[in-house]
This record gives C-alpha cells, structure tokens and sequence, in this order.
C-alpha cells in the first residue's frame, strides 16, 4: 500500500475535468445566475421611473483667428477644449439658470447636477447633453433649457477677456486723443487692434450653438429585462468562481486513480448505483432485471473476484467498506445472486450486527439467524434459507425477479432450477455487545463449517470506519473485498487505507461504486438471455449467432 503521508493531487489537468466539476456543480452553475436575474428584476421593479432627454451643442471655429485679435483663448483644435466646455456645463451657476428658465417644480440646482450629464465627443465639434427627471415632459423641458442657457453662459464667458481688453485699448486711444496725437502710426495700429477685437468678439459670440433640441425623453428606469439579463450575466461569472471553489475546498474524492493509489488494491469492478425505483423498493438488479447492462457489471464482478480467487483459493470472503451508504450490502448481495446464477454454492451471510440490511432485499426476517446460532438457540441448518432464484428468461418474460424461499428449490412459475440456488443466513437477533459475540471461536467455527457446504460464503460485514468488528472478522476469514465509493471524503480513504493495514486476511482488491452507467460499461456489450442462457439446461441453449 501507499504511503499515508502521500499528496495527492485534485486540481483539473483536461477539459474533461473541467466539464466534469460544471456537471457536479451544475446546482451552482444554474441556481446563482437564476437567483441574481430574479434579484435584479424585483429591484429593478421597485425603482422609481426616470425618463433621460438629450441635446447637441455644436462649436464653430471663428473667422478671425485669436493671435490677429491679440487675444490667448483656446482654439478649437486643443484637445482640451471640449473637455474644458463639458467641465463648464457642469457649473453650480449654469444649473441655477437652467433651473429658473426651465421651471420644473421641485428640481433644485443640486439635484439638477446630480441628473444631468455633458459628454464631449472625440470625433467632431459636438456637446452632448442630458437631463433626467421621473417626467417625461420635465426631461424634455429640462434638457432644452440646459443646451439654451449653456451657448448664453459660455457667450458672456467669453466675451468678458474681450470686453476687458477693448476697455484697456479704449483708454489707451482716448490719451492719444487728449495729446492730439491721432495721426501717428501708434495710434493707427492701436485702433486696428481695437477693431479685430471687436470683430473677433462678435464672432466668438456666436461660435456655438443648439445643433439638436429634445423632442422627447427615453425611458432609462426601471428596465425589468435588460437588468435580469444583467444579473443573469454576472451571476453566471460569479457562479463559475463559486464552482470552482466549492471544488476546490471540496475534500471529496473525484478520481479513480486516487483511490487506487491510497488503497494499493488491485480494482476488481466498476459498479453505478442503483436506480431509484429499485433503491426505493429495495430491490437487487440481478433479480429484477438480471439481463440489462446494469447487471452485466456485477458478472463482470463475479469473473474478476473468481479470477484473483484461484490461487488463494478463499472460500470465505468479507465484504466491508468504510463508512455507511457506499453500496456494500447492495453489492455483495448482488455479487451472491450473480455468483449463484453462475452454478455456484454461495452462502450470503450477514454479520453487520449493528445495522443488518440484507434481510430487507429478499422480504424476509432477520430473526433465529447467525447470532441465535452462536448462542446454540437454533441449529445452523435451521438458519440457513435456501432461495430459489428464476432462471434468467423467466425474469426477462415477467419482469418480476422476486425469489421464492423454498428447501424444493422450486423457481419462479414453479420451473424447477436447481442451479440458481442462494443461500441466505441472516444477522438474527441482534446482540447488546456485537463485539464481544464476534470475538467468540464459535463464529470460526460457524464459518467454517459453512465454507465446507458451499463453495463460497460472503460475509457482508459492518463498515471498517464505524466500529472494530471488521478487524476481529479478518481472523475468521479467507480473504476480504473492499467497497469504495467515488466520493468519499479524502480523509476517510486515508484512515481506510491505514485500517486495512491492520486487517489479518488477505485483501482481493476493491470494488469502486458510484460510477455513471457509462463508466461501468461504457463499450455497451449488452448480454442477450436467448442466445446464452447459463442457468439453461444443456439441450435448451442457442447456438450464438
């Protein structure tokens, strides 16, 4: 076996494993976008409406160019113009105008800038802006106002450098007029100056304008759909982060390989679980539907155990597992049927004294068994129960797969089929000290008188993890099958592989359960009952096609 303090490894190499963790965690991966669309749809009903009403403010160059009007203004070229333009609709004095001229009751210059934008377009000369109110007609009004009072409050911006200076040259004129000196080349220039200012004034006065008025406004809240689609989005994003996380602090084992190296066991059979119909019956496979694929893999489990088996030749196997609910008693029950189906003597014998289950597969009691032997309250013949199982053809024509307790071995529609034979030993009355009723000789003695009446005895034993009886019946046993489930917790796979260490009958190997239907038999080699029958007589078999 493997060394205890070996890592192992759980991240995903291959796309398979990652489609493997979406399918494991599909609840995750479909429950959280669901429940945030959900989410931002409830909220988004429960907002107040809000209508959003644009306009457009075009710049226009002006024809007289700034350095002739001796005048330092940007130009439109600056990159940092309509950046500067969009900083200057956004003023506290400007939202007071737009308030006062538009009128809307109950908007105050605050508000006004918390739901109004300027946006400048990289492109062309534009200046885009919105208003936003709960009306429809406010928006509107709202939005026009603003685009109006911007192109007025940008004119009286910048005019007034303009007006500064044509009152600088005016008094510089009015001294060359008081010395009487209007005919020198100075004062010439000086009045040039003074008249491309005020050309350049006029000019930049009207260097902007309303490109396009509001003529209504769109709603922007709520939208229901789009933010659902929002959510729904995002939650998908943060669905994958909560997926593979989960996976990640998730100590449960994926992968069969893992568990072959923890345990060191050779693997015997792949086994799915079974289907609900039959785990809410409590019903076995290889009666109900003993032909279907699904009991294929307990034959393919009959073969590999009597494979492994014939050196050692173990006539009394204990099947455990490590802790509850990992498809033991299932299994090994399965196995004695399909074993039995085969022409062999098997005795199933339960010995899980603290929670016995296998009585409850074949409807019958679990009083004056094995137990009651022990104590010498019956005798052993009287604890065995013979099952007559249909012959295979029998259970594919009436899809009842029930067997009849019978010392006649009469089977099913009273065909006689004295192969199919299982014998069953149930737990009995259960003991105040299961332990200690183990340890007794008489148990060896039990089993092995029975290993001398048939040819196989399985031993259906209490889970390894749950209490010590496992290791007292590894003394009273040829031999020993492991159970392991795809899934359990890492720890647990670990402290298995430490107990079975303890253990003193040889381990077969292990059987791994939990797997797909189409893990266990995915090469879907189905078995036909008319073609080979092996509970058939000799005169009654098909020759293959």
């Amino acid at each position: 076996m493997s060394s205890l303090g070996e890592a192992y490894s759980n991240r995903p190499a291959t796309l398979a494993d990652y489609l493997a963790i979406l399918r494991r965690r599909k609840w995750i991966i479909i429950g959280v976008p669901l429940m945030a669309a959900l989410v931002a749809y409830a909220v988004s009903t429960t907002q107040a409406p809000q209508y959003k009403a644009k306009t457009e403010v075009l710049f226009h160059a002006p024809s007289i160019p700034a350095e002739i009007a001796n005048l330092n203004t940007d130009s439109l070229t600056d990159p940092k113009y309509l950046p500067t333009q969009a900083s200057i609709a956004s003023s506290p004095e400007l939202a007071q105008r737009v308030v006062a001229a538009a009128g809307v009751p109950g908007v105050s210059p605050e508000q006004f800038r918390g739901q109004s934008s300027a946006e400048a377009r990289a492109d062309v000369n534009i200046l885009d802006l919105s208003a936003s109110y709960s009306n429809a007609d406010d928006a509107t009004l709202l939005a026009n106002a603003y685009a109006e009072q911007f192109t007025q409050y940008k004119a009286e911006l910048d005019a007034k450098p303009i007006k500064d200076q044509l009152d600088s040259y005016t008094r510089k004129l009015d001294s060359f007029r008081a010395r009487g000196d209007t005919s020198s080349l100075a004062y010439q220039d000086l009045l040039q100056k003074k008249l491309d200012l005020e050309n350049f004034g006029g000019a930049l006065a009207h260097n902007s304008s309303v490109l396009q008025r509001a003529e209504g406004a769109a709603k922007v809240r709520p939208l229901p759909r789009r933010n659902a689609i929002i959510g729904a989005l995002l939650g998908g994003f943060l669905a994958l982060g909560l997926a593979f996380l989960a996976e990640a602090l998730d100590k449960r084992v994926r992968s069969e390989q893992e568990i072959e190296d923890a345990l060191g066991l050779p693997l015997l059979g792949r086994v799915p679980g079974p289907g609900r119909s039959l785990r809410k019956a409590n019903e076995l496979v290889m009666l109900v539907t003993p032909t279907g694929a699904h009991s294929e893999t307990f034959r393919k489990l009959r073969t590999s155990l009597e494979f492994v088996n014939v050196e050692r030749g173990a006539r009394t196997i204990m099947v455990t597992s490590a802790v509850q609910r990992e498809g033991k008693s299932t299994t090994v029950a399965n196995l004695a049927v399909a074993l039995a189906r085969a022409g062999r003597r098997v005795a199933l014998v339960d010995l899980d004294l603290r929670r016995p289950f296998l009585h409850t597969f074949f409807r019958i009691r679990s009083e004056n068994g094995f137990t009651d032997v022990v104590v010498n309250r019956i005798e052993l013949d009287d604890a065995i129960r013979p099952l007559a199982l249909p012959a295979a053809r029998d259970v594919a024509q009436t899809r009842n797969g029930r067997p009849t307790t019978s010392s006649a071995a009469t089977g099913f529609n009273g065909r006689s089929d004295a192969k199919a034979m299982l014998h069953f030993v149930p737990s009995g009355t259960i003991p105040p000290a299961a332990d200690e009723l183990l340890e007794s000789e008489r148990v060896s003695t039990l089993l092995t008188e029975l290993s001398k009446k048939f040819d196989v005895v399985l031993v259906d034993a209490p889970p390894l993890l749950a209490v010590g009886d496992v290791l007292t019946l590894s003394t009273k046993v040829d031999a020993m099958v492991v159970i392991a489930r795809l899934g359990i917790h890492r720890p647990q796979l670990h402290e298995l592989a430490r107990q079975l260490q303890n253990c003193r009958a040889p381990i077969l190997g292990y059987v791994l359960t939990g797997v797909t239907h189409g893990d266990s038999y995915s090469y879907g080699y189905g078995y036909d009952p008319h073609v080979y029958d092996v509970e058939a007589k000799p005169q009654q078999r098909r020759q293959p096609v």
